[in-house]
């Protein structure tokens, strides 16, 4: 059963495994202005962020629902996709409230039909029938580029403590 919800991490060809070892070792930089008012935020709102590696070494970025803990592994910074994955958890853990169980949030968000097609196809492929929903919102929401402020919005009405 999946208590939580995460980027899955391709397996590495074994050319670059060593890389990829070395690299993980990588502390994360310093985030943009906008990332870090939401990590404000969500700890604010009862949210742990961590910024280190995900108890699961699959993934680039996970969110647990039952420790209200979000992980976003320094490799996702090194490779490019850090801002990304950041949101997307990000959008598993304002779904999670303010019940604790990952419910989709309901936006309506703009998407080129590739992008869309794209997305079902990963949900489809790599996720469980169940989460497929939620995740098809974070990996839309993720590419947004109004994303933080549509997560802060969220967050102040769902998250209330």
């Amino acid at each position: 059963m999946i208590l939580g919800s995460e980027i899955r991490r391709p397996p590495p060809t074994t050319l670059l495994l060593p890389l990829l070892l070395a690299v993980e070792g990588l502390s994360a930089p310093a985030l943009p202005q906008d990332l870090s008012a939401l990590v404000g935020a969500l700890r604010q709102s009862g949210f742990k962020v961590r910024l280190e590696a995900a108890p699961r070494r699959d993934v680039y970025g996970l969110f647990e629902t039952r420790t209200r803990t979000l992980w976003i592994t320094p490799i996702s910074f090194a490779l490019g996709i850090g801002r990304q994955t950041l949101l997307h958890e990000a959008t598993h853990a304002v779904q999670s409230c303010p019940a604790g169980l990952l419910r989709p949030i309901g936006w309506q968000l703009p998407l080129n039909p590739v992008v869309q097609r794209e997305i079902r196809a990963i949900t489809y492929t790599r996720y469980h029938h169940a989460n497929r929903v939620v995740e098809q919102e974070a990996f839309a929401l993720q590419g947004q580029a109004n994303a933080v402020e549509l997560l802060l919005k969220a967050l102040r009405q769902r998250c209330k403590r």
